[in-house]
């Protein structure tokens, strides 16, 4: 299929934002409801279940705004999502989140520790209080916020993240600008969602390549998952010792500069593999715009 006839040449970025700025209105809007049939679940400040349900109910109105959208245009999710690999390729490719994970830290403090010094207030109101809660220990009904934490961000931000930045933007801005600008630019917005903005810049990068590279979804999605149960694993074990919890001043950030040293000796030689492993062997051309595949009948695993 020639690329000016996919759905995707009639797609714009554009429309999102529309659905992004409903997505919000309805969220606030349903939060003040819940306020109001349940005020004795939100009546302190901050409420844990409050801030997991604003946040998955933003995944799931906007999930919603955009399936209808995306329905409408005739997309092919088979076609957009690639075929289904084995079981054991997708617990192969899920180990790479291990090493991910050391080379977003070590992003993380390459961008934010030499912006300590020059611009401490951006690095102390973006990175060390931006950081979301991911394991509450107290307020009102934060079991079920941590359940639903869980829920939300190890399941549901994966799948609809891949879906959306990696599926449709990547693909709609590869037409308008190229694979490797398409890349770079929808990184970029992916970051821009999270604190550590180098750092979720580079992850991102990274599940693109896999997605072009294996033209499975399912690759970066399982990637992503098993990145952000270990993340939250991490959370639960360093709750247990303070001594390893996140540096939340400025001079404690300065001072785990060790931290991000130890962090670049570990993921040079991971990035070097992964450079002339998959980048230097990757072809760039998307998925949904290469030759299409029978994604039903040839599924494995």
């Amino acid at each position: 299929m020639p690329i000016d006839s996919t759905p995707f040449e009639k797609l714009r970025a554009r429309t999102f934002v529309w659905r992004a700025i409903l997505t919000v209105i309805a969220t606030v809007i349903s939060i003040i409801i819940l306020t109001r049939l349940l005020p004795e679940w939100f009546k302190n400040k901050p409420s844990p279940l409050q801030e997991t349900l604003t946040v998955l109910l933003l995944y799931v109105y906007f999930f919603l705004l955009t399936f209808r959208m995306l329905s409408h245009s005739d997309l092919s999710y088979n076609r957009l999502c690639g075929l289904f690999p084995a079981w054991r390729t997708l617990g192969q490719y899920s180990l790479w989140a291990v090493p991910l994970i050391i080379i977003s830290i070590t992003s993380t403090y390459l961008l934010f520790f030499p912006l300590s010094f020059l611009l401490p207030g951006f690095v102390k109101s973006w990175f060390l209080d931006y950081s979301p809660t991911i394991i509450w220990t107290s307020g009102d009904k934060y079991v079920i916020a941590n359940l639903l934490n869980v829920f939300s961000g190890v399941l549901v931000a994966p799948v609809l993240e891949e879906f959306f930045f990696r599926g449709i933007l990547l693909t709609r801005w590869t037409i308008k600008w190229g694979a490797i600008r398409a890349v770079i630019v929808s990184s970029a917005i992916f970051a821009l969602l999270h604190a550590g903005l180098m750092g979720a810049f580079c992850f991102a990068c990274v599940m693109a390549v896999l997605y072009i590279q294996t033209k499975s979804l399912f690759i970066p999605t399982i990637v992503h998952i098993a990145n952000n149960g270990i993340v939250w694993i991490i959370e639960l074990l360093t709750m247990q010792f303070d001594n390893f919890s996140t540096p939340q001043t400025i001079t404690g950030f300065q001072e785990s500069w060790w931290v991000g040293l130890v962090g670049l000796i570990v993921s040079i030689p991971y990035a070097i593999y992964f450079w002339k492993r998959y980048i230097l062997k990757t072809d760039w051309q998307i998925p949904y715009l290469s030759e299409p595949t029978d994604c039903e009948n040839n599924t494995t695993g």
